[in-house]
């Protein structure tokens, strides 16, 4: 009698995990957003400022944006005409090599949920370049035309939320 009871506790429990995993691998699938997935390519970053946009990374930024379909990211974003170090060495750069560098450049990666009724991307920043984002969570309204995914990002480069652009790598 105790054997048998031993078996069906341990069926039971086999048939409990199985299920748990397979009600958890849809979900995960769906808030990492297969459309999202992939390889963007930074376009343009500008916020509105005094009635016209401002170019926060200059007028041909570069960056990528990685969307995993396991729900990861890292997003990289920099200026194009970022200064190289005069004597070759990034430990000896200059306050002004040093301010232009870290003015030019973001960078932050987690992982990211999809809100599909809201449209909105959620990032869970593990660590940025923006120290003050690690840990956040943070909730961007996004459009997806095509190739083209926008989104507007919370005030953070002294300006106010700012818009930006990718487009898809192929």
């Amino acid at each position: 009698m105790n054997a048998m009871k031993s078996m069906l506790r341990t069926l039971l429990a086999a048939a409990l995990v199985a299920l748990a995993l397979c009600l958890a691998v849809p979900k995960t699938f769906a808030q990492a957003a297969p459309d999202l997935a992939g390889s963007w390519s930074l376009v343009s970053l500008t916020v509105s400022r005094s009635g016209s946009e401002v170019e926060v990374l200059g007028p041909h930024p570069h960056g990528q944006l990685i969307f995993g379909s396991d729900g990861r990211y890292i997003l990289l974003g920099l200026r194009a005409d970022l200064p190289k170090f005069a004597l070759g060495n990034r430990l000896l750069g200059t306050a002004e090599e040093n301010q232009r560098i870290t003015q030019g450049n973001f960078a932050h990666f987690g992982t990211y949920t999809v809100d599909r009724a809201e449209q909105v991307i959620v990032f869970h920043i593990q660590d940025s370049t923006f120290p003050n984002w690690d840990g956040d969570v943070q909730r961007r309204p996004f459009t997806l035309d095509g190739d083209r995914l926008t989104y507007i990002t919370p005030g953070s480069f002294g300006y106010g939320a700012s818009k930006v652009v990718w487009q898809r790598m192929k």
